[in-house]
């Protein structure tokens, strides 16, 4: 298979899917925007495509961008390919986030607004920056797996009427749900969550409505998504803003593609409960995580792909990730990488990542615009040294919460549950 045709696989497909579960996790208050646009800035050769809807694809060149849900820029596996992007942030007229996908020996991939794969470095900050509600964080291995939505293409090959086409075609289209989550940027305290609806357009435009009828204020779309009926099991969490640092525990229960709509309707019960702030929602597959800064400070993350395992490597700053091994969201330093499925993270070689020629590439200020010039200077002097690893082995303090008894319904009784930062799922 060609480089091209693999990159293009990546575009659409969906992950074999494990364990189920829906979170309430909180973080730092924040009024975090989707990005409306990203912006290529360099493309190493031809090989690094730029993926269009379902099926156009081209050459990636520099000025290019992307505008519409699941645009992608893909990069083949090699020790030279690489592409760099900047998502703007129009609420604050800036760069909110920039991104450099490879060089890395698998195919890296950026996906409009807000998901990676493969080796990606993300920049961004809590405060003005581009998906700081959370980076969706996919295995490479998973995206090369056929979609769970049947392919219209085979069920079409012994067809003899249009009419049966076009049943069929309604009946794939039916098969995909939207969802889409909108925060005011006035009332810390208002959010509005749409979904089950039949297209992006659709789930955005009545969340947006409902939200700004029911605060009188403007309201931006903060996560946005989609989900196929026909998955097994997937995850669905609510992350929201709070005042505190902590992380309030998630609940565990089985599910799948036809449940989320009223999952989705226990969890926003459950954050009203505890009276969460400006949440948002995401739904994802067991083997992917949600990545979000811990803070207002600069903080980047690299990305890897380790056999279809996701990886990330904190460099500068802290992060807070969301992942089915970790229902109830942890913080990891920098200096630490953590690994699906594993218990804890492990030290970096900080001084040897840091001279790596990715690196190196992400924080050269001729490679990005000028306005960035001191984000790129304060990256390179925050970023994680080997010999001053932090003495907390990365992981985020251990947090006592109290749950209402009966709210959100799910499995496990109320009253007090503990918190770890990192430790046993």
């Amino acid at each position: 298979m060609n480089k091209t045709n693999n990159l293009t696989q990546l575009k659409s497909a969906t992950a074999t899917l494990i364990v189920p579960l829906y979170i309430l996790a909180t973080f730092t208050t924040s009024s975090a925007e989707v990005p409306k646009t990203a912006v290529i800035h360099y493309a190493s050769d031809p090989g690094v495509r730029l993926l269009l809807g379902a099926t156009d694809s081209m050459v990636a060149k520099p000025g290019q961008r992307m505008q519409q849900y699941k645009d992608a820029v893909g990069v083949p596996g090699s020790k030279k390919s690489l592409s760099r992007l900047s998502l703007p942030n129009p609420t604050h007229n800036k760069i909110g986030a920039l991104v450099q996908a490879g060089p890395a020996p698998v195919s890296s991939v950026y996906t409009f607004p807000c998901k990676v794969s493969g080796s990606v470095y993300f920049g961004w900050r809590k405060q003005g920056g581009s998906c700081s509600h959370g980076l969706w964080v996919v295995p490479v291995a998973s995206q090369l797996h056929s979609s769970k939505v049947p392919s219209l293409a085979s069920k079409n090959t012994h067809s003899a009427t249009a009419s049966k086409n076009l049943r069929q075609a309604q009946a794939v289209s039916n098969l995909v749900k939207y969802y889409c989550s909108t925060v005011t940027t006035s009332k810390i305290d208002q959010w509005i969550t749409s979904a089950g609806l039949p297209s992006l357009e659709t789930a955005c435009q009545e969340a947006s409505q409902k939200c700004e009828e029911t605060t009188g204020s403007k309201c931006l779309v903060a996560s946005l998504g989609d989900w196929s009926v026909n998955d097994p099991n997937l995850a669905v969490s609510m992350q929201c803003g709070s005042n505190q640092s902590s992380v309030i525990s998630a609940r565990t229960r089985q599910g799948n593609g036809s449940l989320i709509d009223r999952l989705l309707l226990e969890i926003t019960q459950m954050s009203q409960a505890v009276k969460g702030i400006n949440c948002a929602a995401s739904i994802y597959h067991p083997n992917e995580v949600i990545v979000s800064p811990s803070n207002d400070e600069l903080t980047l993350i690299q990305t890897n792909d380790n056999g279809g395992n996701v990886e990330i490597n904190v460099l500068v700053g802290s992060v807070n990730i969301v992942s089915v091994g970790r229902t109830s969201g942890f913080k990891v330093n920098k200096g630490f990488r953590y690994s699906l499925g594993e218990n804890k993270p492990t030290p970096l070689d900080c001084d040897r990542i840091f001279k790596s020629q990715p690196v190196q590439e992400f924080l050269n200020t001729a490679n990005w615009p000028q306005e960035v010039t001191g984000e790129l200077q304060s990256y390179r002097s925050g970023f994680c040294k080997s010999p001053e690893r932090p003495t907390d082995n990365g992981t985020g303090p251990v947090i006592d919460i109290i749950f209402p008894r009966g709210g959100g319904g799910g499995g496990g009784g109320g009253g007090s549950q503990t918190t770890p930062g990192v430790g046993s799922p």
